[in-house]
């Protein structure tokens, strides 16, 4: 039996699995979760990942389990539309630091003069 050439075992393979495979999901970055998913965004456009459902799935099967299980409620549901948007937003929210507490922050690491 003679084996298939590489040029006819590349046509077999679909756009979408090599998108799989292209993806690289950056470590979950507590500190600055917006940047970590503008980063993992760029994985998608290079990848040409766009559909919401892949998106959402990406996340959940990526990060650890401690991150999603601040938000185990959109896994164990997830919503019928935009899974990804409001996992995101989600995720940001709970890991973002607010306003206040990065002024916070910032006035106690400023040593203060005489």
């Amino acid at each position: 039996m003679t084996e298939p050439s590489d040029s006819s075992l590349g046509k077999a393979v679909s756009h979408s699995e090599v998108s799989r495979i292209a993806v690289k999901v950056p470590p979950f970055w507590r500190e600055n979760p917006a940047i970590w998913f503008s980063q993992l965004e760029s994985q998608f456009v290079t990848s040409g990942i766009v559909q919401d459902s892949t998106k959402y799935h990406t996340v959940v099967a990526s990060v650890e389990t401690e991150i999603l299980s601040q938000v185990s409620d959109i896994i164990t549901s997830p919503p019928n539309d935009d899974m990804y948007k409001k996992l995101k937003e989600r995720l940001i929210n709970i890991f973002s630091d607010s306003e206040e507490r990065r002024l916070k922050k910032l006035l106690q690491d400023v040593e203060l003069g005489d």
